[in-house]
């Protein structure tokens, strides 16, 4: 008669859950391992805007670099963020990573994506949609961010 003893059993039970263990590990390592590469300051580098529809309003993406290369953005361990232009605050609030996404939820309750194109120890690059409100019509299309270190 084959019967499975108690300890053998149990001992089955664990050979089976071990590798869902270590993929439930390996999930939660790799998305805090980019949330702390991600932690830190980071100085805006580079900007890129290529426009979907709207007026061609050059100095208006002009002064949208300016603005990015005098920017920083801090992405703190307690998952807030704070977003500075020179030393004047412009947003604050939570931040987190889901995928390939940073996600800022700003103090007002409205919720930025950005894509993760790219993340190293000392470069950052993230796009994402963007729309606005001028005097001569609306405004869209995509923009590229770059940071650095």
């Amino acid at each position: 008669m084959n019967q499975i003893r108690p300890a053998a059993h149990s001992k089955t039970k664990f050979l089976w859950c071990f590798p869902l263990l270590m993929l439930l590990l390996s999930m939660f390592s790799c998305s805090s391992g980019l949330e702390g590469k991600l932690t830190g300051t980071w100085k805006g580098s580079d900007q890129l805007f290529v426009k979907s529809a709207g007026p061609d309003l050059v100095a208006t993406i002009d002064g949208g670099l300016q603005r990015h290369l005098a920017s920083t953005l801090n992405l703190n361990e307690d998952g807030t963020y704070e977003k500075l232009v020179e030393e004047y605050d412009n947003g604050s609030g939570t931040w987190t990573v889901e995928d390939d996404n940073l996600i800022l939820l700003d103090d007002n309750g409205d919720k930025l994506i950005y894509i993760l194109l790219k993340v190293s120890e000392n470069e950052l690059v993230t796009i994402h949609e963007v729309s606005m409100d001028t005097p001569e019509g609306e405004l869209s299309g995509k923009i590229t961010l770059s940071y650095t270190r």
